[in-house]
């Protein structure tokens, strides 16, 4: 049986763990792995902490012990390796086209999401601005 990456809250880690791994500026400190598809490599953690975790939000963890907490939580094992390296593995965070699609499709959605709640508050904004400069008539209309 094929399990799905769940979706909602915690799709938002799925999505920016897959733009990390995918990204190939960032081959030197993390990388899918050379030996299977499901499973990524930390090859440098200090780098991983300095220059990924604490310039991205949250989402990942601000430390290396939040981000192995929260690969944890998100069903990844642990793969044995050498000193200095870490690997980690789930059967459904693969590395394909296809799983890229659906990534980039998910992203743009949130995207979507979001440019529309922006668009609610500037109309919500330009409401209450109305309502105010009106208030402000009739308060000028009584002096």
């Amino acid at each position: 049986m094929v399990r799905q990456l769940p979706t909602g809250s915690s799709s938002s880690f799925y999505l920016q763990l897959y733009q990390v791994v995918d990204d190939r500026s960032s081959d030197p400190i993390i990388s899918w792995s050379k030996s299977n598809n499901n499973s990524f490599v930390v090859w440098d953690l200090k780098k991983l902490r300095s220059d990924v975790l604490m310039k991205s939000s949250s989402v990942l963890g601000r430390n290396l012990t939040g981000f192995r907490a929260k690969l944890r939580s998100h069903g990844f094992r642990s793969v044995d390796k050498g000193p200095g390296e870490l690997e980690f593995s789930h059967d459904d965070f693969v590395r394909s086209p296809l799983m890229k699609k659906m990534m980039a499709k998910a992203l743009s959605e949130r995207i979507e999401r979001f440019d529309a709640q922006i668009k609610i508050l500037k109309c919500r904004l330009k409401a209450k601005k109305a309502s105010l400069k009106v208030e402000t008539l009739f308060q000028n209309l009584r002096i």
